[in-house]
Formats: structure tokens, C-alpha cells, sequence
């Protein structure tokens, strides 16, 4: 197969959507979404000196993002609800565990082609977090840093051309994702 030659150059998100449980939650008023992925790498030695090196993917990785994001969304991913708790109360603590959920994405190229993103294995990494600066002239954005991890199928972040795949797929992505959607029949 010839490689192609098509440019994609990632220049915004315009939208992420949280699948918690069953329940969905978009956010739309993203700053910034970084991500970096882990490797292992391999190496062959003869005679003490290295012969051969392979870098391999562990489907493993972090995400870091800013973005306004509703509260009660929030306090779920952080597991700052509790029914030990009268209404309209969250708290953070040793009973606070943060539960897994998968994080799909819109993404732009400057000119406005776009791809889909997933990551299906995601937690939060850190406890709550924030800064509160008086007279700023600009409201905060939230910083959380997310990590992923492999699915069933071995990996955990999915991308999506949207010239190439499916209609089942586009249609699904964003609301509806799971490993099943994107795995090829056997």
C-alpha cells in the first residue's frame, strides 16, 4: 500500500464528549488537549553494544487538558459525590475513587477538515485541583490530567479519517464508542 501524501496538521478541538456509565456529557469550551503516549524500548545487545532497537507501543498514555467543563461532570470524574452526603454537597477523600470512562474527540486541521479521536480506557490522574486568582481579567479554565490505558483490543487511543471510514462509524463515534465499533470482523 502507497503511503499518502495528505497533510492533516492538528489545529483545534472543538469538542470532547465524556461517556460515563451509559450516560454521555459533552464539553465544548476546550483550551488546549495535549497528549503523549508511553513506549517501551527494546534493545539487542552482542558484545555490549546495542545491535538492534525497537520501540513499542504499551497503549498507555496521559492527556492533559484545560477547558470549562460542567460541574456536575466535574465532581463525577473526581468521585466527589457520595450518598453519605446531604444535597447539594460533594466531598473528596479516602472513599473517592475515580471511575473509568472513554473520551472522544472533534479535531480540526486549519482548514477545517477533521478527524475523530478516542481514547476508551480513561481515569483521572490527580485529586481536585485549582487556582483562584483575584482581579484576573480572565476566568480560569480547569487543568486535569487524564491517563489511558489499553482496551480489549490492545489499544488506547483510536483515530478516525473521516474520508475513509464508514458510515457506522461516523455515525457512532462520538456518542456511542466502544472497541466493538472499530474492530474488523474476524
Amino acid at each position: 500500500m502507497a503511503i499518502k501524501t495528505t497533510v492533516f496538521s492538528e489545529y483545534e478541538v472543538r469538542e470532547l464528549v465524556v461517556k460515563l456509565g451509559t450516560e454521555t456529557c459533552p464539553i465544548g469550551c476546550i483550551g488546549s488537549l495535549e497528549e503523549e503516549t508511553e513506549v517501551i524500548q527494546v534493545t539487542k545487545k552482542c558484545r555490549g553494544v546495542v545491535a538492534k532497537k525497537r520501540t513499542r507501543g504499551t497503549g498507555s498514555g496521559t492527556l492533559k487538558l484545560t477547558a470549562h467543563m460542567p460541574r456536575d461532570l466535574y465532581d463525577r470524574l473526581m468521585a466527589m459525590k457520595s450518598n453519605k452526603l446531604k444535597q447539594g454537597v460533594t466531598a473528596y477523600g479516602r472513599s473517592s475513587v475515580h471511575p473509568e470512562f472513554t473520551l472522544t474527540g472533534r479535531v480540526f486541521d486549519e482548514d477545517e477538515k477533521e478527524k475523530l479521536k478516542a481514547w476508551p480506557v480513561c481515569v483521572m490522574n490527580a485529586g481536585p485541583a485549582s487556582k483562584v486568582e483575584n482581579g484576573a481579567e480572565e476566568v480560569a479554565e480547569l487543568e486535569v490530567e487524564i491517563g489511558y490505558s489499553p482496551d480489549e483490543n490492545g489499544f488506547g487511543h483510536y483515530e478516525c479519517d473521516l474520508e475513509e471510514a464508514t458510515e457506522d462509524v461516523k455515525n457512532a463515534w462520538m456518542e456511542s464508542f466502544t472497541p466493538a465499533l472499530v474492530k474488523a470482523a474476524e
